[in-house]
């Protein structure tokens, strides 16, 4: 690991993570986004301007996550890569975005033993709105313009400009029509 990626790493983990959420009423919004961003970015592949990185967003290692500008992380989240992460993506808080699974496919021996299969890269487009709770499974590319309601799970991909939501998340209308 590089060493800037562990200095980020441990001011992240070790101080920014704690700070308030940036719609605080403390009047230091502006500094906490700024002192998580840098805690942050370096140890994403790549990050784009004007990054958001909410309280207590858990990005592991950073490994393979690229975000792009004007992006945010949300409170809460839980975030891994292969990732990434287009220009202007809200995210609300508590969003799970999962790369990796356990392997199920025996048995005869107990799931718990089976190890993961191999990661697959979720990709997220532009201008994205991502409601609270979403879970994101692997291997999932959503389109631009896409919205995603609360609580939705999202199984396979989503094409431009749709508006989705439930478990398992369908199209309910798209944007554009």
């Amino acid at each position: 690991m590089k060493l800037s990626r562990f200095v980020s790493l441990v001011m992240y983990y070790g101080l920014a993570i704690y700070l308030p959420a940036t719609n605080n009423s403390l009047g230091l919004s502006r500094f906490i986004r700024w002192f998580r961003k840098i805690s942050a970015c370096n140890a994403f592949d790549s990050c784009g301007e004007n990054v958001n990185i909410e309280r207590m967003a858990d990005f592991g290692k950073g490994d393979g996550i690229r975000i792009g500008n004007n992006s945010g992380i949300g409170v809460n989240c839980e975030v891994r890569g292969p990732l990434e992460i287009g220009d202007n993506v809200m995210m609300g808080p508590e969003v799970m975005i999962l790369t990796s699974m356990h392997n199920t496919s025996r048995t005869d021996i107990p799931m718990c033993h089976q190890g993961y299969l191999p990661k697959q890269k979720v990709t997220i487009g532009n201008d994205v709105w991502i409601g609270a709770r979403v879970i994101i499974l692997p291997g999932v590319k959503i389109g631009n313009g896409v919205i995603i309601g609360a609580g939705a799970v999202v199984t396979k991909d989503i094409p431009d400009y749709a508006v989705i939501g439930g478990v398992p998340a369908k199209i309910i209308k798209f944007r554009n029509e």
